[in-house]
């Protein structure tokens, strides 16, 4: 979107409304300046649309509470306009999609509000980041999950709206999972409590006593910002046995942390896919990851150093052993409570990986990576160098299913990534660029293939709608949950096919939400998609689906 189109589009907010958002917040606090608002326009990441611009706001307000956050609500319901929170902003799903939205930015909410170490959570507000969280946590023993997007990223978005998965969910679950309570505005500026705390008994369990509200609030994927907004959250802790304070000296790639005494980092290899899943499978039954990632070689290379991996994918036999010899891998992290610990975890490991003709090299201790490794693991800051290939990255996303099935996802993913870098429509990542972890210490996994994109290349901007279609289609064909059940563009097509749960969606958003206050659009929202791009393999393959697999009246298909 240019700025002349910006401007053609720029609705204005009344000066009675605006009064009304100052009563709020403070004048301090509120601004309609066209300078300050269109920093609000372009969400980089994860954006499946070749236009990065998402709508202009009509004001933007920075609440300091709740209590604050009501009135905002409030106001935006006397006036006819909607709302929209945003926390720490990690993609489009915090920008507005409407015009006469007002974007409430939750900044100056930042505060973790207590600790129990007794009981192992943490009270929070939205925009208290991984980082800190994980920090204060350390301090007592306790550590906090932290989402693949990243330690910048707000937990309480990821528990409460959206979703949080990472490569510690094999020891400490996935955000949702952790939420153990929420304070939530309605649509309309009443606050609900969820869980026991509505009950006055504290913030320990998230349904109870009473019934769950757990699956309207937020069921899958969350509602994205569109069923109110979330200013207070309880998360679970797990346990940290490694010192209070990280000692670290720079910063990415650069940093040099002191490794703690029981932690040790295993990069796992084995000759073909059956041995790793079995390995896996058997890591899981053990109990052992305190952190566990399949990413390929190939991914890691292009992650810390992409101009390298531009000139070794020239070279055909560089590029046979970054995507073929070293294929097969997983890297697993280790943390123990004593020396006795963590001397057993590596010899079940090392029993595991040469019972499947493996071999692990362990690299925590290599001075040349080590040090660089640790913070770049345990607090995922490693992550958001993603970027660094070609600006900016989506991914085919497939939410929880079995090792085997996510497995099976990944290399679908691979060859449909395959074509589409050979056509020049995405980046070369050597195509196998998998972000996967297990859950819980079981064989439950996660999978998203990652594909990076110049958005100054208008030929892979032109790919990245046909691109998406073609993963959502495969990843039904697969039974699995596509992305688009978070997608406006293909939300009208999946619902039939998955128990009209749209439908549902907008009659929880009508009843919580009568004056349509809310900013709907990443929630239940619908926009029809061109079509006509599509591969016609791949349109038939939709169409047969859809006719196959539509829901009626009277039940599911048979």
């Amino acid at each position: 979107m240019t700025s002349e189109t910006m401007t053609q589009s720029f609705e204005t907010i009344s000066d009675e409304a605006y009064r009304d958002l100052e009563a709020a917040v403070g004048a301090e606090y509120v601004s309609r300046e066209p300078g300050v608002l269109d920093g609000y326009t372009w969400q980089p990441t994860i954006n499946d649309d070749p236009a990065k611009w998402v709508k202009r706001p009509v004001a933007v307000v920075l609440p300091s509470c709740t209590e604050e956050v009501q009135e905002v609500v409030r106001a935006c319901n006397r006036h006819g306009l909607k709302f929209k929170a945003f926390s720490t902003g990690w993609g489009v799903y915090s920008g507005c999609t409407y015009d006469n939205v007002v974007q409430v930015d939750l900044r100056r909410m930042n505060r973790i509000l207590e600790i129990d170490e007794k009981n192992m959570y943490a009270v929070i507000e939205p925009y208290n980041c991984g980082a800190q969280l994980q920090a204060e946590a350390m301090k007592l023993g306790l550590n906090a999950h932290i989402i693949g997007a990243g330690p910048a990223c707000s937990p309480l978005a990821s528990a409460t709206s959206g979703w949080g998965v990472g490569w510690d969910g094999v020891y400490m679950s996935y955000g949702h999972r952790n939420l153990l309570g929420a304070e939530w505005v309605l649509p309309d500026g009443e606050v609900l409590r969820v869980g026991s705390l509505d009950s006055g008994l504290g913030w320990f369990s998230p349904d109870g006593p009473g019934p769950s509200l757990r699956g309207i609030m937020r069921g899958s994927a969350g509602a994205l910002g569109g069923l109110g907004i979330f200013t207070k959250c309880s998360l679970k802790l797990y346990n940290w046995p490694g010192p209070p304070h990280m000692k670290t000296e720079g910063v990415m790639l650069d940093a040099q942390t002191e490794p703690p005494e029981h932690m040790r980092f295993h990069l796992c290899f084995f000759p073909d896919r059956a041995s790793l899943d079995e390995a896996v499978y058997k890591m899981g039954e053990s109990e052992l990851a305190y952190i566990f990632t399949r990413t390929a070689v190939g991914a890691y290379v292009n992650t810390f150093a992409p101009h390298l991996l531009q000139n070794v994918s020239r070279t055909r036999a560089f590029r046979d052993v970054l995507s073929k010899t070293l294929k097969w891998g997983c890297t697993i992290i280790l943390v123990g409570n004593s020396e006795d610990e963590i001397v057993f975890q590596e010899a079940v490991l090392k029993e595991i990986v040469s019972g499947q003709g493996g071999l692990s090299m362990e690299t925590m201790q290599a001075a040349a990576i080590g040090p660089m490794m640790v913070m770049n693991f345990l607090r995922v800051s490693a992550i958001p160098m993603v970027f660094r290939a070609g600006g900016l990255f989506s991914t085919a996303l497939a939410r929880n299913e079995a090792w085997d099935t996510q497995m099976d996802w990944a290399e679908k993913g691979e060859k449909i990534k395959q074509r589409w870098i050979d056509r020049g429509g995405i980046l070369d990542d050597l195509a196998d660029n998998p972000f996967m972890a297990l859950y819980e210490q079981n064989t439950w996994g996660h999978c998203e293939e990652i594909f990076q994109y110049n958005a100054r290349d208008p030929k892979h901007l032109a790919s990245l709608e046909p691109l998406f279609v073609e993963f959502s289609v495969a990843a039904m064909e697969m039974c699995m949950e596509p992305l688009s059940v978070t997608d406006a563009r293909l939300r009208e097509v999946i619902s039939p096919m998955m128990g009209h749960y749209n439908e549902w969606q907008k009659k929880i958003s009508l009843f919580l939400d009568a004056r349509r206050a809310a900013d709907t659009g990443m929630y239940c929202d619908e926009v029809d998609i061109d079509l006509s791009k599509i591969d016609p393999e791949i349109r038939e393959t939709l169409d047969r689906m859809v006719a196959k697999l539509t829901w009626s009246e009277e039940g599911p298909p048979s």
